[in-house]
């Protein structure tokens, strides 16, 4: 799979959209960013960034054309009452999809079509750039290892009571009830004090507080593609690239939708929940497996539950 920056700067608008269509918070975050981060291609980065969130803020608007009378991907998506309110926009794969970036809906249960470029969404306001709007048919595998093992993503401290204290992993390595038990790898248990999973694969897992100096943990709100990440493994930490992002303009404060982002490449079973960074530190999200386009050839991503959401929905404050 190739999501170089060459691949980037060849399919990506090469202007920035008109800044007034970029939310004014993102405009923010980049400004704080943009001279700490240094990995990669900043400036690529920053663009990258705008063009993200200045379609998803047009589409929350209905701010967009599409090319077919009768988009031919609407059948597909009829049980979906807002299809838009999870999509994704980023990279195709060239290999097992299709060259250049869009617009993403993923479709369960598309035996025949894996991945089909089904329309054309033409946005008026962002100087009438034109985006393909594909359906994709994709799998997702959760990385804990069963029968049991997951990853600490990091510290947390209880909101509503600070004298409570956790740690935070992916929903899905827990007990969906609170109070379940969950084994830890130093010997015995701690129970689950808050879950959101499903749909935010996030939990707090309350345990001891920490013996040894801590410090609040910065998050990124907006993740886009071509950002350099690290994912802290159970094995060491590893590098990935983010190549797609689901829309959190104006829905990272919600538990309703599950806001996700997928990297280039996978990491391996038992690091469900660990933590990802940026260059900074600052944490962007909470690993939880891979996300397969079945081939031939086939494709296969990483998979992370946005950080923002889920300290948002667990109500606690995050530390290292």
């Amino acid at each position: 799979m190739d999501y170089s920056i060459d691949y980037v700067r060849k399919h990506l608008p090469p202007e920035d959209p008109p800044l007034e269509r970029v939310p004014r918070d993102v405009v923010n975050e980049i400004a704080r960013w943009r001279d700490v981060i240094k990995d990669g291609d900043v400036e690529l980065t920053a663009r990258a960034t705008r063009w993200t969130y200045a379609v998803f803020a047009e589409l929350d608007l209905g701010r967009f054309l599409f090319e077919r009378d009768f988009p031919l991907f609407w059948p597909s998506v009829a049980l979906s009452s807002s299809p838009f309110e999870a999509v994704s926009f980023g990279l195709f794969d060239e290999k097992s999809e299709a060259a250049g970036l869009g617009i993403i809906i993923d479709v369960p249960g598309m035996r025949d079509r894996r991945f089909e470029i089904v329309d054309y969404l033409l946005f008026p306001r962002l100087n009438h750039q034109k985006f393909p709007l594909a359906i994709r048919y994709s799998e997702l595998d959760l990385h804990v290892a069963h029968p049991q093992g997951a990853t600490s993503a990091c510290w947390a401290k209880c909101n509503r009571n600070s004298s409570v204290w956790g740690v935070l992993t992916a929903g899905h390595a827990v007990s969906t009830r609170p109070g379940g038990s969950v084994p830890m790898v130093t010997g015995g248990s701690a129970s689950v004090a808050r879950t959101y999973y499903q749909p935010v694969d996030a939990a707090f897992v309350k345990t001891a507080a920490p013996t040894g100096a801590t410090y609040q943990l910065g998050v990124l709100s907006f993740p886009a593609m071509t950002m350099t990440v690290t994912v802290h493994c159970q094995g060491g930490s590893t590098t990935r690239t983010i190549v797609d992002v689901t829309t959190n303009c104006g829905v990272t404060h919600t538990r309703k939708i599950g806001i996700r982002f997928c990297i280039d490449r996978p990491a391996s079973p038992g690091d469900s929940g660990a933590l990802v960074t940026v260059a900074n530190g600052d944490a962007v999200g909470i690993y939880t497996g891979d996300m397969k386009v079945p081939g031939p050839p086939p494709g296969v991503r990483g998979h992370a539950q946005n950080f923002e959401q889920a300290v948002y929905a667990l109500d606690v404050t995050p530390y290292l």
